[in-house]
């Protein structure tokens, strides 16, 4: 079974990665999907920490770690002084006052280009006087630049949602990544007792954050490696199916979007379908009046085009809804272990089938159509394993989100 779980394994890796690479040959364009998903993907980037209303105007009681914090900002200060470092001093007394002054507005944080450059220098000197700095003095940099970090990243994000400026599904990709290690940092913070619980995987994540909007992102394998890691002791998921699930989520909530547009207007043709016999009839019995007459009229001509639109409409909507069960199938494959797969060793074999029909696809641009009965009826029946699981992950967009 070892071999059939690493060579399964391998293909649904290779056919998630062609799916969201060649999305739009399955599912249409992310601007289609982004608008479906967006009323739930704008909530949920909006930072869940209330610390203005905690905070006063003269100091800052209430987060555990605050007290700490100010009295490790001062060790910072009075050790640059004493290594005669005074311009450095002035420039990381600066960085801190700007970090709490953006704390206090955490709940609506936003900054323009002006500030974001402003920020930006911030962060370099943090971080040049961090190289000096140990223990407790060190944390109180650290912290600064997590904050400053921070705010620029929420920053980013919000303009990209602002300005639905998502160019493809790779990058909506990296801005579901972003953004749920911006609620990670959220929820540290929250929870943190002293300066110690923010370490140096929280700046790192901040950082890979902050990589992950750029047009072109660049991260080695040793920071792959440890973004892993990171992921799974604080989300309990492996990198791929961290990222990747996000857009199952997306287009498991698009397809459930599709379906009810289908049954609205298959249900309002029905009632004109209706009508349409009512009035044929009544012709064949009796003469119909003028009124009847030209609605029935009416009726022979718009029919037609319509119950054609909506056949075409059911055809996207069943190769969509393929699609997308077999993508969940996929992600469960990266997900699970061998030992899940006990008694169904069958969904191994059936998952690579499908999982290189798919990859076929996306790699020569075919349609549905073109695929043979066989084909289409392999892709479906493995579908319709995943269904319910697929509409459950679905649902949990909405669950984070409320």
């Amino acid at each position: 079974m070892a071999t059939a779980w690493e060579s399964s394994k391998k293909v649904a890796a290779n056919a998630i990665n062609w799916m969201a690479e060649k999305a739009e040959t399955f599912v249409g364009t992310v601007k289609t999907v982004w608008q479906k998903v967006k009323p739930y993907i704008a909530t949920v980037v909006q930072p869940a920490l209330k610390i203005a209303a905690k905070w006063t105007a003269v100091n800052l009681p209430t987060f555990p770690w605050v007290t700490g914090a100010l009295f490790a900002f001062d060790k910072a200060l009075d050790a640059l002084l004493a290594w005669d470092q005074t311009e450095m001093a002035k420039k990381v007394d600066n960085a801190i006052k700007w970090a709490i002054q953006r704390a206090k507005q955490f709940k609506d944080i936003w900054l323009n280009d002006e500030e974001m450059a402003e920020a930006e220098q911030h962060e370099e000197a943090l971080r040049e006087a961090r190289s000096n700095l140990r223990g407790d003095a060190a944390k109180a940099i650290d912290l600064a630049s997590l904050i400053t970090s921070y705010a620029q990243l929420t920053t980013r994000i919000s303009n990209v949602l602002e300005h639905n400026n998502i160019e493809g599904f790779d990058h909506y990709l990296r801005l579901r990544a972003a953004q749920k290690l911006l609620k990670d940092t959220e929820k540290r913070l929250i929870e943190a007792q002293d300066i110690h619980a923010i370490n140096a995987d929280d700046l790192f994540l901040m950082e890979v954050g902050a990589e992950l909007l750029k047009k072109d992102p660049q991260m080695s394998d040793a920071q792959a490696v440890r973004l892993d890691e990171i992921i799974l002791s604080r989300f309990k998921q492996k990198l791929i199916p961290f990222v990747f699930e996000e857009l199952i989520m997306a287009w498991g909530h698009n397809l459930q979007d599709m379906e009810q547009e289908w049954k609205t207007q298959s249900e309002a043709i029905a009632k004109d379908k209706v009508l349409l016999r009512r009035l044929e009839v009544g012709q064949r019995i009796s003469e119909l009046d003028a009124e009847e007459a030209e609605l029935l009229k009416d009726l022979q001509e718009k029919l037609p085009p319509l119950r054609e639109k909506l056949e075409a409409q059911r055809k996207r909507t069943s190769e969509m809804r393929s699609y997308v069960f077999a993508a969940e199938g996929f992600l469960q494959m990266l997900e699970k272990n061998p030992e899940d797969y006990v008694g169904n060793e069958y969904l191994l074999s059936d998952s690579a089938a499908a999982g290189m029909i798919i990859i076929d696809c996306a790699q020569n641009g075919k349609q549905w159509e073109e695929l043979t009965e066989d084909e289409q009826a392999l892709i479906i029946d493995f579908a319709n394993i995943y269904e319910e699981a697929s509409r459950a992950r679905a649902a949990k967009l909405v669950e984070v989100a409320a």
